[in-house]
């Protein structure tokens, strides 16, 4: 599959070369970006800069570097109390993975997939294959609210949107890259990723356009996020819940992994929800959570 995205590289490569990047006002970690002390280093900057610029896409934080400690510091400082949509992209292959995040969960998601390996088994065996050097973890568009069961399919609908406009390889693919058991749709949509139109360029473009915060503006989203008032358990409360649960595997609709959490209640933070609610998808016949999800226990090996 890594060949699907290096057909992406191949093609924005040569138009990208010589073409001019615009300047926006976006704002970038001062951290992580860019580092040119190495033509290595300097040679993965262009490939990324060349990547984004052929996708047209304008992100908020751009994250390189995340193997470093210091780095993953400011991942959790700068993205506390925010909620959006994400990419973690593979330097080496340009194969990349989108999600979002409910309010104050992007650092969770970057752990999960980086980090602790609970997220994307296809991330994880990329990230053990290639180093995490090789990871840029990406945030392409803040959500201007506090996530919460009313506004929630606004996010999903975001992330639906760019899952649909970039068909992110690591999101498609079987663990080993294999289309055994899916159907002839997907193989289409991973075939589609090779000609990326540029009606879609277009599409982000478009989407994209008047979305550019201030910092000040990001300052007050965090402010209002970690203000907001959150149903508080005991430590002994979430200990208990923890010890009585079994872990849990999310998957979507089309039988593609979301994630793994070792209870319900870590599946209750992700999925932003009450640790109720999945009790009660876990006991229906279909375990269909918010028509997006299914979810069952972790089969006992």
């Amino acid at each position: 599959y890594f060949n699907i995205a290096q057909n992406d590289y191949n093609i924005y490569n040569k138009t990208a070369t010589n073409a001019k990047l615009h300047n926006n006002r976006r704002h970038y970690s001062t951290s992580a970006i860019y580092s040119l002390r190495t033509d290595k280093k300097n040679k993965a900057s262009n490939r990324i800069k060349n990547f984004l610029h052929y996708k047209n896409l304008k992100p908020v934080f751009i994250y390189d570097n995340i193997n470093e400690d210091s780095v993953r510091k400011n991942i959790a400082k700068e993205t506390k109390g925010l909620s959006g949509i994400y990419m973690i992209l593979n330097k080496e292959t340009l194969s990349y993975y989108i999600g979002s995040a409910s309010t104050d969960r992007i650092n969770s998601r970057f752990t999960n997939h980086l980090i602790y390996f609970n997220g994307s088994k296809i991330v994880k065996n990329s990230v053990k294959k290639y180093g995490l050097h090789n990871f840029v973890f990406i945030i392409l568009e803040l959500f201007p609210k506090i996530v919460n069961q009313e506004n929630n399919k606004e996010l999903f609908n975001l992330e639906d949107f760019y899952l649909k406009s970039l068909l992110p390889d690591y999101n498609i693919l079987t663990e080993a890259g294999s289309s055994f058991g899916y159907k002839h749709t997907e193989i289409t949509r991973i075939k589609m990723k090779t000609n990326y139109s540029e009606k879609r360029r277009q599409k982000i473009s478009a989407l994209n356009k008047g979305k550019s915060f201030s910092p000040e503006t990001i300052e007050s989203m965090r402010q209002s996020a970690l203000n907001k008032n959150n149903i508080n358990y005991t430590e002994q409360g979430i200990l208990n819940m923890k010890k009585r649960s079994k872990a849990i595997i999310v998957k979507e609709l089309n039988n593609i992994v979301y994630g793994e959490f070792n209870s319900i209640v870590d599946t209750a933070r992700a999925l932003n929800c009450s640790t109720k609610t999945i009790q009660r998808t876990l006991k229906t016949p279909s375990r269909i959570l918010k028509g997006r999800w299914i979810l069952n226990y972790v089969a006992s090996s």
